[in-house]
């Protein structure tokens, strides 16, 4: 797989665009000013790719355009992936069950988010979802909980099963059951935001592995994170996480997602 991050030059008054799955960017260097501009489509699972290829500016309603002012003397710009700035819940398609005193693993995939740089430099322009999944709130009331990005997901427990998306990163979910009942995994939150993000020696994008252990029928799962994506075993971290995890940190990652009337849970 192409990386699509990284540095690229920009000639004056040149226009450069990317496809990035559903998403198109247009980066435009004018006489003062850098121009962004975006535009999403509607298929979530596209996989389209396009590199900074040569293009006419773009114009119409349906376009994102943000402009950022410059003294002249940037050439560049970087691209880079980031995770979402919520929680991501993960509801399976099937009903899966994981016995008491027992494990297994969960290959998961999140959507990125599309950070653009000024010549390599802090902060970023943009920081912006490629695919921006649908919200959803955590928790078994409006006053008790969290909101949450929502996805499905087959439970996949084999990584060669799971689709590989540039514009999606590949978790390792260790679930472990060390509680008396049996666990019913109908939907998972993961702390994306706590993540980092590295890069295989293939080009694809992953988390460190993740591991949640349930202890008790109710309450606090712990979590535990790798120093790496599981399985791998070259990578480099591009991406830090948006917020540090504290030591002890406890995740209420098996419990219930309230549901107005009218709404729907997930997308």
């Amino acid at each position: 797989m192409d990386n699509w991050w990284g540095d690229y030059e920009v000639a004056a008054d040149q226009t450069l665009q990317w496809q990035l799955g559903p998403k198109t960017l247009w980066i435009t260097r004018g006489d003062g000013e850098w121009r962004v501009a975006c535009a999403g489509g509607q298929d979530r699972l596209d996989n389209r790719l396009v590199i900074a290829e040569p293009a006419e500016e773009p114009a119409g309603d349906d376009i994102d355009v943000r402009r950022f002012a410059s003294r002249g003397g940037n050439r560049s710009i970087r691209l880079g992936p980031a995770l979402p700035d919520l929680p991501v819940v993960v509801k399976t398609t099937q009903p899966f069950f994981v016995p008491t005193m027992e494990e297994t693993t969960l290959f998961l995939s999140a959507p990125l988010w599309l950070r653009v740089y000024l010549d390599g430099r802090e902060p970023q322009l943009v920081d912006t979802p490629i695919a921006r999944p649908s919200d959803t709130w955590f928790g078994p009331d409006t006053m008790t909980g969290e909101l949450c990005y929502a996805l499905r997901t087959s439970a996949r427990l084999h990584l060669e099963h799971l689709p590989r998306r540039p514009h999606r990163a590949i978790s390792a979910v260790r679930i472990q059951n060390n509680a008396p009942s049996v666990l019913h995994i109908e939907k998972v939150k993961v702390p994306v935001p706590n993540l980092s993000l590295f890069v295989s020696n293939e080009g694809h994008l992953w988390t460190e592995a993740l591991t949640l252990e349930r202890e008790e029928d109710s309450g606090g799962t712990k979590v535990r994170l790798d120093d790496r994506p599981a399985q791998i075993v070259a990578t480099e971290r591009i991406a830090r996480p948006r917020q540090k995890m504290s030591k002890g940190f406890l995740l209420d990652a098996f419990g219930e997602l309230f549901v107005g009337k009218g709404k729907k849970d997930i997308e």
